[in-house]
């Protein structure tokens, strides 16, 4: 009876181990729209004419050449993408000792040893030296080790992806810097162009007041909007600097460096570009396509640790050569008679052997890391999700607030218009004696503030643009980074 149920227990492991179907090319989790809300959506095309992804390079079309190579820079000298590229070299190592257990180990292995023996009858002296050159290897019966090794070069692969998204990460961050820096000098022209106004304003209602024509209280408002202005200038001046120590840590420096900001304007981000299909996102962003590797290699780790429930079997083969040289004094040969004194003898033996090991017991170890195996990948499906569904939702964000900037500006550019008619019809009225100066103040108040909130929503207009061109990844060019191929 025994002798009929270890074969089926043996064949029903191996059904075991070659029913795996590995998971390629996981799908998605979630269920992704045809099209976006908002913005321009291009009908889809037919897999067999699909077009490559667009270059991730999305800064080129600002047409500005200083944003160009200080992104550039970056992208050489940022210590996170250095660091970024340390732990792809560690993953593709990590996958190498993996591979290791997949090849035949050969050690080498020798020593030498000297002793003395003193007996009854005579003393004996020995020398021996021994060499060996053992072999073995694990015939991977189940795939288990390969398994292993796929999962980890899966992992070196999303290290990779990683190191793309971290990069799109970093443009983006050095392009709001840089714009950031360049709209830091456009508030200071404005604040200081208001001081000059409100200056002059100030130059009237002295003169008006030195003539009896107003009362204190105007000049004391006005000298109190030009402390304010001053105040503000100097908030303005301060940003100028942070956004340059910014910069510079950017790229990698100790703050301090100086840039070739002045005279720069924000650039003409024109009208909402193309956008690809929900589904084309996922090609698109490196941060979706590495979460799928990792899926992937726990699906390969989840395999392996079946794997190993099933038996193993161990080839092992070993060549030596050994020297021997005994020298006996005292003791004679017994037939001859004469004395038997040094002796040498060498030669080369080996052995060969098969080992076969199968877990019978373990105290539910294997059972245990098969479960929770099978949780982790559970737990990267659901990252997964979460990762895609943020995709979806930077994109689907950065259009409808693109959107709404524009209109907001359109508003903006009415008001800031409507003030400067308000401000000239009341200094008009003012100047001629039909009323105090109130009216002027509040005007002036109200196209200051006016002008202010223009000039920061065409930053945040061209921060949404920048945001969209994150969200939407890209194809990372070879030639980019990758200082080392190990």
């Amino acid at each position: 009876m025994m002798r009929g149920t270890i074969p089926i227990l043996l064949a029903s492991m191996l059904a075991v181990g070659c029913n795996y179907t590995k998971e390629k090319d996981p799908p998605p989790p979630v269920d992704v729209p045809d099209t976006y809300s908002e913005g321009a959506e291009v009908p889809p095309r037919p897999e067999h004419k699909a077009e490559p992804v667009r270059d991730a390079r999305w800064w080129r079309s600002m047409g500005d050449p200083t944003l160009t190579a200080l992104i550039e820079e970056a992208l050489r000298r940022n210590p996170g993408v250095k660091a970024g590229w340390a732990r792809v070299r560690q993953s593709r190592f990590i996958a190498n000792q993996v591979r290791a257990a997949r090849m035949p180990h050969i050690g080498l292995t020798g020593g030498y040893s000297i002793g003395k023996s003193i007996q009854a009858f005579g003393e004996v002296r020995a020398q021996q030296g021994i060499g060996s050159l053992p072999v073995s290897y694990e015939v991977d019966l189940f795939a288990r080790r390969a398994r292993e090794h796929q999962g980890a070069k899966l992992d070196a692969q999303a290290a990779r992806l990683d190191q793309e998204a971290l990069a799109i990460v970093i443009s983006a961050e050095v392009a709001e810097a840089w714009f950031d820096a360049v709209n830091s000098r456009i508030e200071v022209a404005v604040v200081t162009e208001q001081l000059d106004t409100d200056l002059k304003f100030l130059e009237l209602v002295e003169l008006r007041y030195r003539e009896g024509l107003n009362s204190a209280v105007d000049v004391h408002q006005q000298r109190q909007r030009v402390a304010g202005q001053r105040a503000l200038l100097a908030l303005a001046d301060g940003q100028t600097d942070l956004t340059d120590q910014r910069l510079s840590v950017l790229l990698g420096e100790a703050p301090g460096r100086e840039f070739p900001i002045d005279d720069k304007t924000l650039p003409d981000i024109g009208p909402t570009p193309e956008i690809e299909v929900p589904a084309t996102l996922l090609k698109a962003r490196p941060d979706v396509q590495a979460i799928q590797k990792r899926v992937e290699a726990e699906d390969r780790r989840l395999s392996a640790a079946i794997g190993a429930r099933l038996p193993e079997i161990t080839l092992d083969f070993t060549p030596s050569y050994t020297w021997l040289n005994s020298d006996i004094e005292g003791l004679l040969d017994p037939i001859t008679g004469d004395p038997l004194g040094a002796r040498s003898v060498h030669g080369w033996t080996w052995n060969a052997g098969a080992h076969f090991s199968v877990p019978v017991f373990d105290g539910l170890y294997g059972w245990s890391a098969i479960k929770a195996q099978r949780a982790v990948s559970d737990q990267l499906l659901e990252q997964y999700a979460e990762i895609i569904l943020t995709a979806l939702l930077e994109v689907e964000s950065s259009l409808t607030l693109e959107r709404q900037e524009r209109l907001r500006i359109q508003y903006l550019e009415d008001e800031f218009r409507l003030a400067n008619i308000t401000l000239e019809a009341t200094r008009d009225r003012y100047r001629a004696g039909l009323s105090d100066f109130l009216p002027v103040l509040t005007a002036l108040a109200t196209r200051q503030i006016s002008e202010l909130q223009l000039v920061s929503s065409r930053r945040q207009l061209v921060s949404y643009r920048v945001q969209l061109y994150r969200a939407l990844g890209g194809a990372w060019p070879e030639a980019f980074g990758e200082p080392e191929n190990d």
